[in-house]
């Protein structure tokens, strides 16, 4: 019943996270909270009345796993400070369920997957809304990286080579797979520089600034540093300080909405478990 009740409560709340995401790029703190609070109180309620702890406990520990994989995602600008409090909060909901004791496990290798398309998928919208701005910038990037494009295609290659002296199948198709991925992760990576470039960076109103917002240069009033670009997000005593300095604009690097990937995870791994055995 409770782990019924648990898995309603998450897919409510990845489901209003998702629209609020899509529409704000916010996730709210209280939708955070009250997910964390009631995946960490249902799961005690359920090791008080059967005097089983253990479910309980690795709910404790797969959150404190979680904060410190949320933290360092958002001390490296790989996502804000609401996917992290919502990283908790899946822990504390979904950590086993009555079929998988290691649901929690399959759902960060399904978020590797899903997240890595997903994001794809984002950027071809954003290169296709911006294609104008991307034609111009994405030149600029191939001749940028011109020298890390060669370093990978040579290696690929050379793994090429190697894959066609072997006779086992399976290695050599392992050794193909290899070698396609790292000539295509160049120019992905310089795709994805140029879109973030032509669509992602724009300029903000002070007063349309929230907490967690990535502004993308040093900011100054009166040679006194307000805003340090080396920080994960703007913090809200920050925004108070450009309100009242007058600065009317600001650069900044626009973020992809991500929790609707979370939400799209947990629904397939749900379904089907770890889909990298599911499709093997």
């Amino acid at each position: 019943m409770i782990d019924t009740l648990l898995v309603l409560i998450g897919i409510t709340g990845l489901s209003i996270a998702s629209i609020i995401d899509l529409k704000t790029h916010e996730i709210p703190d209280w939708l955070n909270f009250s997910m964390i609070a009631s995946g960490i109180s249902l799961r005690l309620m359920q090791a008080v009345s059967s005097f089983i702890w253990k479910p309980f406990l690795y709910t404790i520990l797969a959150a404190l796993a979680m904060l410190i994989l949320g933290s360092l995602m958002y001390y490296t600008k790989q996502w804000g400070g609401g996917d992290t409090k919502l990283l908790i909060a899946i822990a504390s909901i979904f950590t086993i369920t009555p079929k998988d004791n290691f649901f929690l496990y399959n759902v960060l290798i399904n978020l590797v997957i899903i997240s890595t398309f997903y994001g794809i998928a984002w950027c071809v919208y954003f290169a296709v809304k911006q294609r104008n701005k991307l034609v111009k910038e994405l030149p600029l990037y191939f001749r940028k990286n011109k020298s890390k494009i060669l370093q990978f295609t040579i290696a690929a290659l050379l793994i090429f080579a190697v894959s066609m002296a072997f006779k086992t199948p399976s290695l050599s198709i392992l050794l193909i797979t290899i070698s396609s991925l790292m000539f295509l992760y160049p120019f992905l990576t310089t795709f994805i520089e140029a879109v973030e470039r032509s669509a992602m960076f724009k300029e903000v109103k002070v007063s349309r600034l929230v907490e967690g917002d990535w502004i993308t240069k040093d900011i100054r009033v009166k040679n006194k540093l307000i805003y340090s670009m080396s920080s994960p997000g703007i913090e809200r005593h920050q925004i108070t300080l450009l309100k009242k300095s007058g600065i009317k604009y600001v650069p900044v690097k626009d973020g992809i909405p991500f929790v609707p990937s979370f939400l799209i995870t947990i629904m397939l791994t749900l379904l089907y478990g770890n889909l990298i055995l599911f499709l093997l």
